[in-house]
């Protein structure tokens, strides 16, 4: 059964019901327990988008592109008060007698010792019951009032954030992305800073058209990681992510030899993927950075070096770029597309030369394009054009006469010989 064309309408990590927080072993066992209850025989269209899901998230490369791509929920709430929450419910009414209790007639905050660690105790399951039950700002007054009482409190901290976090991801789910936006911002300002928020923030931002403030996010992200795979250096999930997120940008943020401690070298396809996405985002010196990268890896990727002439060809490196497109030609003398891209180079970096006036250097590289498509009209018209501006117009006349053995009706070329008559006092 091939899961491989399938294309998933939600992030895998719902359709497996398990949080982006999710570990190995987890992810797995979620996995058994759906395809034992959604049988390919019976439930075929569940099960492939399952198997699909699974896939995604097994392989550290594709889950990387996964979780940079959706919006991550939040991570599970702190709960070491209730080890066994949530699989064993809380009795909201026997944690509020507890502290009616606790209390007597006098406030919270004026209990000491023990009666007042069991006081915070109870508020601490008041408010991951509210929480659990979909009650943020109930959960958020408990968090508040506990911090208050005790502004150590490192699991309240990040539980109150928390609760931002997963109304910022419901709100993005509903594509209510200014909301969105907004309560990630409160998750960052009540001291929950990763890399999972700020992607977050980045694809709110992105998805109202703040490009900006999305860049400054995905900076942020990206050093979130670096930071943290310096004290994890061999793990392949932040180095895919890391990845993963360059291949997104477009490499906008490779400077100087990032690419080398990004962990794009270890890996010609990663390097490779990321010098064609850099391609299409106009990136083009990150792009020379990861194709050099790329090309070291595998020297006789003639792929690679015809996207590299391109790179080079659009950073002013025209030598190197027909160096690159020569070199693919001499390893793949057969393919027609190696010698399509010396065509179009020469064609360009040739108008280039004409628009700057440059006219005999642009002549050479039109004569170039030339000697691997002699009956290219479009060639024709701009080595003709050439010479036209040069008033050499006995050598435009002889091109446009060329195109005309070609295309009896050119327009361009008629006009061009009627011109040429005309300025050079030719009958």
């Amino acid at each position: 059964m091939d899961t491989h064309t399938t294309v998933l309408t939600r992030s895998p990590y719902q359709i497996l019901k398990i949080t982006r927080w999710a570990g190995d072993n987890e992810i797995k066992e979620r996995y058994f327990q759906l395809v034992k209850q959604y049988n390919p025989e019976y439930f075929p269209d569940e099960f492939i988008e399952i198997r699909t899901a699974y896939d995604l998230l097994k392989e550290p490369s594709s889950r990387a592109t996964a979780d940079i791509e959706n919006f991550a929920a939040s991570p599970p709430y702190y709960h070491s008060d209730f080890p066994d929450f949530p699989q064993q419910t809380l009795s909201l009414f026997k944690l509020n007698q507890e502290i009616k209790t606790l209390c007597g007639d006098h406030e919270p905050e004026q209990l000491k010792g023990e009666p007042r660690e069991q006081v915070l105790h109870s508020m601490r399951g008041i408010a991951l019951y509210q929480a659990f039950h979909g009650n943020p700002d109930e959960a958020r007054t408990f968090w508040r009032h506990i911090l208050a009482m005790n502004p150590d409190d490192s699991e309240s901290k990040k539980n109150l954030a928390c609760t931002f976090w997963n109304e910022g991801f419901e709100a993005a789910l509903q594509e209510r992305y200014d909301e969105s936006e907004k309560l990630f911002q409160q998750v960052l300002e009540h001291g929950l800073k990763n890399g999972a928020i700020y992607i977050n923030l980045s694809l709110s931002c992105e998805k109202q058209g703040k490009k900006a403030e999305a860049d400054e996010c995905w900076k942020t992200v990206l050093d979130s990681y670096r930071q943290e795979l310096k004290s994890n250096p061999d793990n392949k999930y932040l180095q895919a992510l890391i990845v993963a997120i360059h291949k997104y940008t477009g490499g906008k943020y490779l400077e100087g030899n990032q690419s080398a401690a990004d962990g794009l070298g270890s890996s010609a396809g990663s390097a490779k993927e990321l010098g064609y996405a850099c391609i299409q985002k106009g990136n083009w010196k990150q792009a020379v950075e990861a194709l050099e990268q790329a090309l070291r890896e595998n020297e006789g990727d003639v792929d690679v070096l015809c996207q590299l002439g391109w790179a080079y060809l659009n950073t002013n490196q025209q030598n190197r770029a027909f160096h690159m497109w020569n070199l693919a030609l001499k390893k793949a003398p057969g393919r027609s597309q190696v010698s399509d891209h010396l065509i179009r180079g020469y064609t360009i970096f040739g108008k280039r030369l004409k628009d700057q006036r440059i006219f005999n250097q642009a002549l050479v590289q039109f004569k170039n394009a030339l000697k691997y498509d002699p009956d290219n009209v479009d060639l024709r018209l701009h080595l003709a054009d050439t010479f036209f501006q040069m008033r050499n117009f006995s050598a435009a006349m002889q091109e446009y006469q060329r195109v005309l053995d070609v295309e009896p009706r050119n327009k361009v070329a008629r006009q061009g010989i009627r011109e040429s008559k005309r300025l050079g006092g030719m009958r």
